[in-house]
């Protein structure tokens, strides 16, 4: 491989990695705006009459599963990524 296509792959790598990690942290954001006040989780339903079975269910639903869901896929782009480049050959020494 010249040390052209590996600069760009180097560069495509930094913005794979970078885009993944901005989802997460766009995740992280938007269940702040929806679902927190003042840094506090609050759950869209009542809490006076709530089991703590629907906590469980409105924790998994408003915040869980889609902070789970983007940090799979930015790990998933990461492990790629390690994957695509232990297969390349060794770049020579600059």
């Amino acid at each position: 491989m010249t040390h052209d296509r590996t600069a760009e792959n180097e560069q495509l790598y930094r913005y794979e990695i970078t885009a993944a990690l901005n989802a997460v942290v766009r995740a992280c954001q938007d269940v702040v705006s929806e679902h927190s006040h003042r840094g506090f989780w609050i759950p869209r339903t009542s809490t006076d009459q709530t089991t703590h079975q629907d906590l469980i269910e409105a924790a998994r639903r408003d915040v869980l599963n889609r902070l789970q869901v983007a940090v799979q896929c930015a790990e998933t782009v990461a492990y790629a990524i390690e994957r695509d480049r232990q297969r390349q050959p060794n770049r020579p020494t600059e």
